[in-house]
């Protein structure tokens, strides 16, 4: 004889529980929610089903949906002794939002952000400096499926068009029922591609090409994601409606870590370097671009330098110079004027490599200086 309780549960019946979520951390969002009056004499059977889903689509709670894949936690069941539903039973799931098949903006936050500044030598006193920023990225929970499913080798390389082009086709991900010439957007959210022979307007996977159009030689990414449907009736996913240029990436690591659940959490560290340089001087004692003026002579005991930044530079006994193959020291201050010091003393004298150096190159030969 059939009895009042519940024999089966529908996601039409479930109960909203409890709901939490964290801002700061995606991947820390949960949803109770239970079934009550179900019949104890089927609460074995209805449990180990509830045990066999890993994860739910989209469930459920007084009739409103939360989008997503959950996973199911542990399952709980309570007897109910007093009230309406004594003689019932209460069967209470957990799910976290932690199931993410691909890296989406869903499931994405930001590890860490820095800026640097970065020199190129050009000599001793001058150099050249650009910025470097680097950002890590996580995305959190993706499943393993999702991780080998192309995600991985989207995230971890930088490819050259042709190739990155090749994956996508061959991916071949396209709307259930085909949607003619389209791919979904959702694998290559994050990747980036090196062009090597893409140019003008044309499109990629759906998505404009960049402003200007697409340039050889260049660097480029998907710009903002959006949440959307291509065709009417055809599923929602990720997409992003145009290509941006991106500054001379370089990936510094990429790697992912299990979590206790089954998910990976996915991260990058992309590095970028600015194509605008600033350039600095260093303040060195003699710093400047000096050069011998003049065509010393082989046995000559002094030798004038100009070049120096500071117009009154006092050149100090006991600084070492070189100048090509041949290494001197000075033998007694010297005052420049106007950046020019003129008959420094030094030793040895003159050498026949120095004079035949200065008269192929007349006023052009650098000294180098040892004493900074």
């Amino acid at each position: 004889m059939a009895n009042k309780w519940r024999s089966t549960l529908t996601e039409a019946n479930a109960v909203f529980e409890k709901y939490s979520v964290s801002p700061s951390e995606l991947s820390d969002e949960t949803l109770l929610r239970k079934w009550t009056g179900v019949d104890r004499s089927v609460v074995a059977t209805l449990v180990a089903t509830l045990r066999a889903t890993a994860t739910v689509t989209s469930p459920k709670a007084d009739g409103q949906t939360y989008s997503g894949t959950w996973g199911v936690g542990q399952i709980e069941v309570v007897n109910e002794d007093g009230g309406a539903l004594a003689g019932s039973a209460t069967i209470f799931e957990p799910l976290k939002k932690s199931y993410n098949v691909y890296a989406t903006p869903d499931n994405i936050s930001f590890g860490r952000n820095r800026a640097y500044p970065f020199e190129q030598n050009e000599n001793a006193w001058m150099y050249y400096e650009r910025f470097k920023t680097e950002e890590t990225k996580r995305w959190c929970n993706i499943t393993k499926a999702g991780l080998d499913d192309e995600v991985w080798d989207h995230v971890r390389q930088i490819r050259t068009y042709t190739l990155f082009a090749a994956a996508v086709t061959a991916d071949a991900d396209v709307y259930p029922g085909g949607w003619a010439g389209g791919y979904y957007h959702r694998k290559f959210l994050y990747a980036i591609f090196y062009n090597d022979t893409l140019t003008g307007s044309a499109a990629l996977i759906g998505a404009t090409a960049p402003v200007g159009g697409w340039v050889v030689g260049k660097y480029y990414t998907p710009a903002t994601a959006t949440w959307q449907s291509k065709l009417a009736g055809q599923p929602e996913s990720w997409f992003f409606d145009a290509w941006e240029e991106i500054t001379t990436p370089v990936i510094r690591e990429a790697y992912y870590e299990p979590n206790k659940d089954g998910t990976y959490d996915l991260y990058r560290s992309l590095e970028e370097t600015s194509t605008i340089s600033v350039m600095r001087t260093r303040p060195l004692q003699y710093a400047g671009m000096t050069l011998v003026s003049g065509s010393p002579t082989e046995g000559d005991g002094t030798i004038t330098i100009t070049g120096f930044l500071n117009q009154t530079e006092v050149i100090y006994a006991n600084a070492q110079l070189r100048i090509g193959p041949d290494t001197y020291r000075v033998t007694a201050n010297n005052t420049a004027s106007s950046g020019t010091a003129t008959s420094v003393a030094i030793t040895p004298n003159v050498t026949q490599a120095t004079e035949d150096l200065c008269a192929e190159y007349p006023n052009n030969v650098q000294v180098f200086w040892s004493a900074h």
